[in-house]
């Protein structure tokens, strides 16, 4: 009598279907396995194969690296994800730095070039030359700088 050991895992392949027949269909996220399903399907794999015909060694190490892959996948995921959330997070930060080299006007009147700026506790705040520290909510106007520094990168073609 033979035992199909993934007769009763059908809710777990969530419809994935053999790709042995040489035809790959849409690799949809939601259909793939998960880490904890793979171990649900190897455990059944071992648990009911037929004792007199066990496992191919090469097949059991196959799977093996295959579920090494999917760990070091989903890590690789994580960390990218990770990565992406603190880029955006730093949003504000990286749109900020495009003021670098510019000119802006304070709702003081005063104006200055653009040195550094930071990102602390209390929000962004922009370095200033001859202003100092100045809050995003004091500057009123943005401007090119005007000096000979703009003439020398006006052929640049950018």
């Amino acid at each position: 009598m033979s035992v199909n050991p993934l007769s009763g895992l059908g809710s777990l392949t969530g419809g994935v279907s053999s790709t042995t027949s040489g035809t790959s269909g849409s690799t949809n996220p939601a259909s793939q396995l998960g880490e904890s399903a793979f171990l649900t399907l190897l455990s059944a794999e071992l648990k009911y194969q037929n004792p007199l015909q066990p496992m191919n060694n090469t097949q059991f190490v196959a799977e093996l690296a295959q579920f090494s892959q999917l760990s070091a996948v989903t890590k690789q995921t994580s960390t990218l994800n990770q990565i992406l959330a603190a880029v955006q997070g730093s949003g504000s930060i990286v749109s900020a730095s495009q003021l670098i080299g510019k000119t802006i006007t304070t709702s003081t009147g005063k104006s200055g070039q653009v040195t550094g700026v930071s990102s602390t506790s209390s929000g962004i705040t922009f370095e200033v030359a001859g202003l100092g520290t100045v809050k995003p909510s004091e500057i009123t106007q943005v401007t090119e700088p005007s000096s000979s520094s703009s003439a020398s990168t006006s052929g640049t073609g950018s």
